[in-house]
């Protein structure tokens, strides 16, 4: 019956390594019934095919989750004889002093008939282990597992033949970081990594490649939220993304920075997926980051965010922004319009509107708009604003609070008498909520004046000015006037007088009327 057995092995093999189709869960449902039908010798033989047959199809191939090979400390075998025991193609190694003590014991555990698919190192004690030194004999591991260690340096990465699909290195006591970043770099069947409770900082490099990857980091008291979303953030896109293991006891640390203060907070997994969810959620060309935490009413906490789409040549504002976003950057574009500001649903928790250097004419559209109501800091620095819609912003300039910033200089206005009599009064009233209000210009004069340097005679040339000049011409006439009666009654006494005109009386020609003053 063993031989038979053996030839089943060699023909299912391949199909184990690679687990490419579905169909592989009916050969091991297959393979299991033909275990149950063989002698107690068979089933041992054939339990190390079972075992390697599972962790492919369960991790690779299927939704489920398959652990790797470890042992309890009661499995160790005694101290005075062989530190490693053998079943078949498992092996299970305690109290090592070095890799060469690993070699050493493996080889008196037992014959090697069979490559090591399974290794299990308990309770190993080293100043440094180095995965690029492995043997070939270990390139066959699929599982591969050191637990409750003190190892003073991790070395070196995996050879790219390895085939190793379950690496543990959990509740173990490190030294120091890794030595090398990319010491998982090479593991292309790589599933399930167990680093819980190590106490590290940061994750090596990890290169996803097969569908379902298992990751655990619980219990990593010192862990950088950078960190695992550097891992997720490498994922956006892609069809093969992380799963995490014991979610509920991930927890990492993030700087935080709030309006008042610096901290760093301890962050649980599901407000680092949020955080990843922004960058999924980020409108293309732009980048998006945390901007920090609000607290609400039913005292919880709120995860806001930020959004970059400055210097992206953009003619209108970004759609579809992340959920909860407070600040937008649209500094340096080509945007005309703010309708979007108002139409776009994703805009209504927008706190901070950053578009300076745009082509912005006119901001009536704010007008009753939820913006304008809740801004903070609303900067329209060197747009295209001919005109200030005081009636717009001034509900919003609440002296009690200087919160409310509006930032307008830069742009060239179309000044009037208006502009000196209103808006020039206005500006100097609310320089507290309009810091640059002294650098918004005139367009329409021989100089770009600024608004608050305006003379209103220069400004109120009206109508009613016209009419005050008009005075002086109404004098002119009536003294001319007065002076024309005066010629002409001194010219007729002199006539009646002494007999003659004056000059020029006596030089104009006599008319046809002058017999009615003979």
């Amino acid at each position: 019956m063993r031989p038979r057995v053996k030839r089943l092995k060699k023909k299912i093999t391949p199909l184990v390594l690679s687990a490419h189709s579905v169909i592989s869960i009916f050969v091991y449902q297959l393979l299991l019934s033909v275990s149950l039908t063989v002698s107690d010798m068979g089933r041992r033989s054939i339990f190390p095919l079972l075992f390697i047959f599972c962790m492919y199809v369960k991790i690779i191939q299927c939704d489920e989750l398959a652990k790797c090979y470890t042992q309890p400390v009661e499995s160790c075998p005694l101290q005075n004889k062989c530190k490693c025991v053998k079943t078949g193609e498992l092996s299970f190694c305690c109290h090592l002093q070095s890799y060469e003590d690993l070699v050493k014991n493996l080889e008196c555990s037992g014959p090697r008939l069979q490559p090591i698919t399974a290794l299990h190192i308990y309770n190993m004690t080293t100043d440094n282990f180095n995965f690029a030194k492995m043997s070939p004999e270990f390139n066959k591991l699929i599982s591969f597992s050191i637990t409750n260690s003190y190892i003073r340096r991790i070395l070196g990465r995996f050879p790219h033949t390895n085939e190793i699909t379950c690496l543990n290195m959990s509740n173990n006591a490190f030294g120091s970081e890794w030595q090398e970043p990319l010491a998982f770099e090479n593991l292309k069947y790589l599933a399930r990594l167990d680093l819980s409770n190590i106490n590290i900082t940061r994750l090596p490099s990890i290169k996803i490649q097969v569908p379902h990857f298992w990751l655990d980091v619980s219990n990593n008291k010192k862990m950088h939220c950078d960190s695992i979303l550097d891992l997720m953030k490498s994922c956006i896109g892609l069809k093969n993304k992380p799963f995490f293991i014991n979610p509920n006891e991930t927890f990492c640390l993030s700087s935080i920075g709030f309006h008042w203060f610096n901290s760093t907070e301890k962050l649980a997994l599901s407000q680092v997926e949020i955080i990843n969810k922004i960058f999924e959620d980020c409108p293309q060309n732009c980048s998006c980051k945390s901007y920090g935490y609000d607290m609400v009413q039913d005292t919880s906490t709120l995860h806001t965010v930020q959004v970059d789409c400055s210097y992206k040549q953009l003619s209108n504002l970004p759609e579809n922004l992340p959920e909860n976003t407070v600040l937008l950057n649209v500094t340096n574009n080509n945007i005309t319009s703010i309708e979007t500001l108002i139409s776009d649903h994703t805009y209504k928790t927008l706190r901070y509107l950053y578009a300076d250097e745009n082509k912005i004419s006119n901001i009536l559209s704010l007008e009753g708009s939820t913006f304008i109501d809740n801004f903070l800091v609303l900067s329209l620095r060197l747009n295209q604003l001919k005109s200030i819609p005081m009636y717009i912003l001034q509900n919003s300039f609440i002296k009690e609070f200087e919160g409310h910033i509006v930032k307008l200089g830069g742009n060239e206005l179309q000044c009037d008498c208006s502009t000196v009599q209103s808006l020039k009064i206005w500006l100097l009233s609310n320089r507290l909520h309009i810091p640059d209000y002294d650098e918004i210009l005139c367009d329409n004069f021989q100089y770009k004046l600024k608004v608050i340097d305006l003379d209103q005679k220069l400004a109120c040339i009206t109508q009613a000015d016209w009419t005050h000049y008009m005075y002086y011409v109404i004098v002119a006439e009536l003294s001319v006037l007065l002076l024309l009666i005066g010629k002409v009654s001194y010219d007729y006494w002199v006539f009646k007088t002494a007999g003659y005109l004056p000059w020029p009386a006596s030089k104009m020609p006599k008319l046809p009327c002058d017999w009615v003053f003979e």
